[in-house]
């Protein structure tokens, strides 16, 4: 990600700082969402892309970044960026210990990368500024890496991304393991939202609300489509895979009348399966939940995104639907169950913190910046760590809102919350986590990858706007 700067009045970023700004107030601390106005669409299945080497242990493939147009609900014609002419960009497929190689090319009027989200990688595959040139217009490179992990993973811009993003640049990576869990269907959900102009155009406008909160859209979209309609199976056990390639919105997913089971998160399965009655999503994350649909032929389940206090009254916002499971006829032959455990995972130890990261916000000049250790990117020192050690990382959150702080190149585990330590039962791999206001996480991680490595806030706008820092792997 670049470091752009945007200059606004010190009295305006106090007021929406502190929830007063006059639209914030009106529309409850974000973009007010328009109800859809075309008819409902299909959206199950994302585009493949197509493997082109016959070797089964790799997968070869071309993606383009390209501009292209796109129709969202029933605005006019949206000039957009795609990865090979679509929105979201292809479903790459692949199975754990694959060979993945990507053959790039950047069809558009500006520089640009790849970043492999959540995939553990050398550090000259993973697509950041640091590592690696930006890639010129009309330029190509060679992306190679050995899937370590199963899992959901995503791919995006690391250059300009809130922009770069929010016009279409986003697709997503499944890797299978050994041990997947059985279900009647399984469907991907890229979840997002796009704020578009009157004229179809994205909006590229960065107001005072969309720098703090990061831009929110008009329209919710789930596979790139605005009342997305996904097949499922009447009575069947569904497992839905979810990603937010979302700039800032968070998604608190509820369907009525049902429980969701996580199977897994960022780093794959977890070890025990939990139940929620709500999912939240923020920006980069992915969860792997199941449920029975209890639904009939031909019905629908509304999957809801339910307001959520992330900071400035956004917790005020009304309920919105985000998409609609319609329910085809039941064909289940042999009854499945959701798993109560899974493979375990290794605990990394607990121990002091090594690194504290303290994250906050603070107009410097007559600029709203988004600060690590009270300082921007560029400015911060980088946190250094020999290769293969274990350390203890603690994210304190000392501003007035959620940040969602994702680590490159690595997993990590939560040891504790607010001081209180979470139960060995709980292990997950996560690359991305929600740190809410005024709490504090600590995390653990083996950094086994030399490189140097990005660390910063999954909010598009506040990592663009200073909260981005470096961890150096000797």
């Amino acid at each position: 990600m670049s470091r752009a700067r945007v200059v606004i009045s010190a009295c305006v970023v106090a007021a929406v700082a502190c929830g007063h700004g006059e639209s914030e107030h009106a529309h409850g601390g974000g973009v007010e969402v328009t109800p859809p106005a075309s008819g409902p669409t299909d959206a199950t299945n994302l585009t493949p892309l197509p493997d082109e080497n016959p070797d089964p242990k790799v997968v070869e493939v071309n993606l383009e970044a390209r501009e292209g147009t796109k129709t969202y609900d029933n605005s006019p014609a949206t000039p957009v960026w795609t990865y090979n002419g679509s929105v979201p960009g292809p479903i790459i497929e692949a199975n754990v210990g694959d060979k993945l190689i990507v053959h790039f090319k950047n069809a558009l009027p500006e520089p640009t990368t790849v970043h492999w989200h959540g995939v553990r990688l050398a550090a000259a595959m993973d697509g950041t500024l640091a590592m690696q040139s930006p890639i010129p217009a009309g330029g190509t490179f060679r992306y190679e890496m050995t899937l370590k992990d199963a899992g959901l993973f995503w791919f995006h811009p690391h250059i300009r991304s809130d922009v770069q993003v929010q016009k279409g640049l986003y697709g997503v990576l499944r890797v299978r393991g050994a041990a997947e869990p059985a279900a009647d269907v399984e469907r991907v959900l890229v979840l997002d939202d796009i704020k578009l102009e009157k004229d179809g155009r994205v909006s590229e406008t960065l107001d005072d609300l969309s720098r703090m909160m990061g831009r929110e859209g008009n329209i919710l979209l789930a596979n790139g489509v605005a009342n997305a309609r996904v097949a499922i199976e009447a009575g069947g056990l569904v497992r839905l895979r979810v990603v937010s390639s979302a700039n800032g919105r968070f998604f608190n997913l509820r369907i009525p009348g049902h429980k969701l089971t996580v199977v897994g998160t960022d780093g794959g399965l977890v070890p025990k399966p939990y139940e929620v009655d709500t999912l939240l999503v923020s920006p980069g994350e992915r969860y792997d939940v199941m449920f029975v649909a209890n639904v009939a032929p031909g019905g629908e389940l509304a999957v809801l995104n339910e307001a959520y206090e992330r900071g400035h009254e956004s917790g005020k916002r009304a309920t919105s639907e985000v998409l609609r499971l319609r329910a085809g006829a039941s064909r289940v032959a042999t009854p499945k169950v959701i798993p109560s455990s899974q493979a375990p995972i290794e605990r990394l130890a607990d121990a002091p913190v090594d690194f504290p990261i303290r994250l906050n916000e603070k107009v410097i000049g007559d600029e709203m910046m988004f600060t690590i250790n009270d300082a921007v990117h560029g400015d911060i020192p980088p946190i250094r760590v020999k290769r293969g050690e274990v350390r203890v990382l603690e994210v304190i959150n000392e501003s007035d809102m959620d940040h969602p702080f994702h680590l490159h190149g690595f997993f990590f585990q939560v040891l504790a919350r607010d001081g209180v330590a979470v139960p060995e039962a709980s292990v997950a791999n996560k690359d991305t986590i929600v740190v809410a206001a005024k709490k504090r996480l600590k995390l653990v991680a083996r950094f086994d990858e030399p490189g140097r490595w990005m660390y910063h806030c999954h909010i598009l706008e506040h990592a663009e706007h200073g909260m981005m820092g470096e961890l150096v792997v000797e």
